[in-house]
């Protein structure tokens, strides 16, 4: 049966970005999964309970040491040796490769102060006293490395690793899966129905469709000074500008900058004659966040719901499958009704 192991790349980051690359192609040629810092934040202490999840999760542990102690967590420890710590606490089987001579990495590569080169000393002493150490000297050179010794490792501490879940699986087990997916589907949505009618106020009593939402914008026409006009965009002209991007889920900005759009293009009917900057519109934020008050309130979209890194602090929306039936309602397009024939030739048609 095919098997998969996850390896843990600790290191700095920065300074090693190229053989950080090196191993992990190496990894990919050996079928095995790279995890490390690519993945999250290692400045951010909120992150560490992430980290430690991964390294737990990973068959192995790949120590890298370069020029470079790393930024210290609140006590002073470096977050690559807090890792290193984590692993040899768990029992983790380790591969450590230090920098064979860490006196020709160049100056922007290597601990600039005192108490960071010091640290990074330390750190390296340790490990050597503890590990059977490989030494490199160039990103290829500890590709190469990382891949014999992984071959070792795998062998002198097998893991159970993972595997794909058509092996994992039996057919019962498939069913099971298949009536909770539908138990899951049911629950969300009874929760969509509830959250309509409870948390929700009635959509008959709001604003929607066809309804008019006049407001005042900021913008520059005709190269003249910045100015306020009055603009007014349908529920469903909103809708159309940003159901295609809630689709998919956007980010926040991504909302703003649809809305600003539809605003633009209805600047453009109020008087043919003038130009509009587009770069010079401005919609106010209490004006943005009414309308995404407004669109929530109608069922039309709320807050995204896919995994991202936690590195990412954006607010990302989708589209509900209420919002979906509305947008393809208003935009799809429909079918062409074909046109009745003058009456003077239906005459003639009757009288043959």
């Amino acid at each position: 049966m095919e098997r998969r192991h996850q390896v843990f790349i600790s290191s700095t980051f920065s300074d090693l970005m190229n053989e950080r690359a090196e191993i992990i192609q190496a990894l990919l040629e050996l079928d095995c999964i790279p995890a490390g810092m690519e993945m999250f934040p290692a400045t951010n202490e909120g992150a560490w309970d992430l980290i430690k999840g991964v390294i737990d999760d990973s068959d192995y542990y790949c120590l890298v040491i370069g020029g470079r102690y790393g930024t210290l967590d609140k006590d002073g420890v470096g977050f690559t040796e807090k890792e290193y710590n984590y692993a040899i606490s768990t029992g983790k089987p380790l591969m450590a490769f230090l920098h064979k001579t860490p006196s020709t990495i160049p100056s922007g590569k290597f601990e600039a102060s005192t108490e960071g080169r010091e640290k990074l000393l330390a750190f390296r002493t340790k490990v050597e006293q503890v590990h059977h150490c490989k030494y490199w000297a160039s990103p290829d050179e500890l590709g190469g490395q990382v891949s014999r010794g992984l071959i070792s490792l795998r062998k002198t501490h097998p893991s159970d690793g993972w595997i794909p879940g058509s092996y994992a699986a039996d057919e019962s087990i498939l069913i099971e899966l298949a009536n909770l997916r539908v138990k899951v589907a049911e629950l969300e949505a009874e929760l969509t129905k509830q959250q309509s009618t409870s948390e929700m106020v009635s959509i008959e009593n709001l604003s929607s469709g066809s309804d008019k939402y006049i407001t005042r914008i900021s913008c520059v026409i005709d190269d003249a000074d910045r100015g306020w006009i009055d603009v007014s965009v349908t529920w469903d002209q909103l809708l159309k500008y940003v159901g295609p991007s809630l689709i998919a889920e956007c980010a926040d900005e991504d909302l703003i900058e649809k809305i600003t759009l539809c605003f633009y293009h209805a600047t453009q009917n109020l008087n043919p004659n003038s130009k509009v900057d587009y770069s010079s519109v401005v919609i106010p934020h209490v004006v943005a966040d009414q309308i995404k008050i407004q669109l929530r309130a109608l069922g039309y979209m709320a807050p995204g719901t896919k995994r991202r890194p936690v590195s990412d602090k954006k607010v990302y929306w989708r589209i509900t499958p209420s919002g979906e039936g509305r947008l393809l309602s208003v935009q799809a397009i429909a079918k062409p009704v074909p046109s009745l024939a003058p009456t003077s030739t239906l005459t003639s048609a009757l009288e043959k």
